[in-house]
């Protein structure tokens, strides 16, 4: 008996001495999404270096005037991260010489905002990272909130602006403005493309991408919503993307997207309907600008800075 119980105690010590280590090792191997910025000065920088000098940042053969591209990508989550673009090729390269035969998962490049890329990566190949002459900073994935104020007072706009600028015959009339929030419904009266006598033109110098999902589906963009994409891929890797609830397209499962755009940009002289009450007609603040929507905000958790991110940098 004494000799079964110290053959007992001899194996619990070894499997807590086993835990301990598979413990240690887990903790370890944990990975998160980490953003990376790199010292090179980002597209946009140098766009706007370029106009401040007076050069002429418009070279023959750009896209202006041509229609907004009506496609599916393969994931709609990702940016530019995998493609074959220069900038995309040298954070791979930069990975690939810094965490050889080490596994990673890059989520994103980032070409305009920033200069840099989002990774899922260990906190030890995080710190690797971080010890490039060529990275600036590598900053831990974070969570973010909706959040609202009162534009005219946050933009600074005086009395009669709307009136000066157009009213709801013209204001924002050629312009595109992009709005990064829960996504938008398509189907709403506000983004109607046909409602006026007078018609939506296409944007020029505008070139952007219409997903289409079973929840987006083909005709959701028209020449009011001229662009509409998601970004979820640092939410997806978390396991909390809710599909039922947060839907893996453009479309809006929260109603905020929608609320911010039909304020900003709706079309004018819409009725307003509350449980089968007419509250009145109501416009946006620019009702002939057209919008493009970004969503990287969602009804469950909110969203994460990488993803935000992307979405700003499209």
């Amino acid at each position: 008996m004494e000799g079964l119980r110290r053959w007992h105690l001899a194996a619990v010590l070894v499997l807590s001495a086993w835990m301990l280590m598979a413990g240690a090792w887990c903790q370890e191997e944990v990975t998160a999404v980490y953003i990376v910025t790199l010292r090179q000065a980002p597209a946009a920088h140098v766009y706007y270096d370029e106009l401040r000098k007076g050069r002429n940042v418009f070279r023959k053969g750009s896209s202006s005037g041509r229609l907004t591209r009506m496609h599916k990508p393969r994931n709609g989550s990702q940016s530019h991260g995998s493609s074959g673009s220069y900038v995309a090729r040298v954070h791979d390269s930069l990975l690939r010489t810094t965490l050889r035969g080490e596994k990673y998962l890059k989520l994103y490049s980032y070409h305009y905002l920033v200069s840099g890329f989002a990774v899922l990566v260990t906190p030890q190949q995080a710190n690797k990272l971080s010890r490039r002459r060529e990275v600036a900073n590598v900053v831990l994935d974070f969570s973010v909130r909706t959040a609202t104020t009162h534009t005219p007072q946050f933009l600074g706009l005086p009395g009669g602006a709307w009136v000066k600028e157009g009213g709801y015959e013209s204001a924002g009339e050629g312009v595109v403005i992009g709005f990064v929030d829960t996504g938008i419904d398509p189907t709403h009266p506000s983004f109607s493309d046909c409602i006026s006598d007078h018609p939506y033109p296409v944007p020029a110098h505008y070139s952007g991408v219409c997903e289409v999902t079973p929840d987006f589906p083909s005709g959701s963009c028209n020449r009011k919503l001229v662009g509409a994409r998601h970004f979820a891929a640092s939410a997806i890797t978390r396991g909390i993307f809710n599909s039922s609830q947060d839907y893996a397209s453009p479309f809006d499962g929260d109603g905020h997207g929608t609320h911010t755009a039909s304020v900003a940009a709706g079309n004018h002289g819409i009725r307003v309907i509350v449980a089968g009450h007419h509250f009145g007609n109501a416009s946006g603040m620019a009702p002939r600008a057209h919008i493009a929507v970004y969503k990287a905000l969602y009804k469950s958790f909110g969203g994460f800075a990488a993803d935000v991110v992307a979405a700003i940098d499209q």
